[in-house]
């Protein structure tokens, strides 16, 4: 409700903003943008394994309103070598296939931009993850973004906020469920070495607030490589760091792409 409110509230008339001359916001047109990135392997004979990697990113920008979504899903099965010997027998490869990755997010964005730097905004996301000990997990933002740097080839830019998550865990973990609010801090940035290759590097940091020692840590790092007008190949890597992991869990993951990326407006 309060984020139906906010956009509401950005969908009636214009503020004037220091700095900028009335009218130039009915002036810009709208922005659109949207990509999916597509990624996976698929082997037989002496192993058997299927995994599969899909990113979509959606953008729509107008005045000073921005609503932005992402989605994705890793997504793994394979036939286990049961007895441990170091094959599959004629047994095994009859075997049903077993998980081995199965993660589903996205997340949903609204941004009020106060100028061509600063913004306020809301988010809302949710994850399912049950090899990290995850039923699901759903969260909402509130903070403030400030891009240091916004030229052509290079960006910096930077965002505070607060978190506020529900998580739920997989049969057998007690407590079954906790509520976690954290303060939040993202520092981002993008390079671009000539018009056919950038890097970026996206750094998020959470601070527990009802739990000091509930510290987490996210980290996104990519190497694109443009193949033409619409597509690309990109090689990214994605850390993630728990210092209080759900029980029985390990509390680092590390999760290493190679994926083509369309671009499609």
């Amino acid at each position: 409700m309060l984020t139906l409110l906010t956009i509401s509230l950005a969908l009636a008339e214009e503020s004037k903003f220091e700095g900028t001359k009335q009218g130039d916001d009915e002036k810009k047109a709208p922005e659109a943008h949207a990509t999916v990135e597509l990624g996976g392997s698929l082997t037989s004979g002496n192993t058997e394994t299927m995994a599969l990697t899909g990113l979509g990113n959606v953008a729509y920008k107008w005045r000073r309103n921005g609503i932005s979504s992402t989605f994705g899903v890793n997504w793994g099965q394979s036939k286990i070598d049961a007895d441990g010997d170091g094959l599959l027998s004629d047994a095994e490869h009859a075997a049903d296939y077993v998980k081995t990755a199965e993660r589903v997010h996205g997340t949903l964005r609204y941004d009020r931009f106060l100028g061509k730097r600063d913004s306020l905004y809301l988010l809302g996301g949710a994850f399912s993850d049950s090899f990290a000990g995850y039923d699901y997990r759903v969260n909402g933002q509130l903070g403030w973004s400030h891009n240091f740097v916004d030229k052509e080839n290079v960006g910096f830019r930077g965002e505070l906020g607060v978190d506020i998550a529900r998580e739920d865990f997989v049969v057998g973990i007690e407590p079954n469920a906790q509520t976690v609010v954290a303060a939040r801090l993202l520092l981002g940035g993008r390079y671009a070495f000539n018009k056919n290759v950038s890097v970026e590097d996206t750094l998020e940091v959470y601070e527990g607030v009802l739990d000091f020692t509930d510290f987490r840590l996210n980290n996104t790092a990519a190497l694109t490589a443009t193949l033409g007008s619409k597509l690309a190949l990109k090689l990214s890597h994605q850390l993630a760091f728990d210092n209080v992991p759900v029980e029985g869990y390990q509390p680092l993951d590390h999760t290493t792409m190679a994926t083509f990326v369309v671009t499609l407006l």
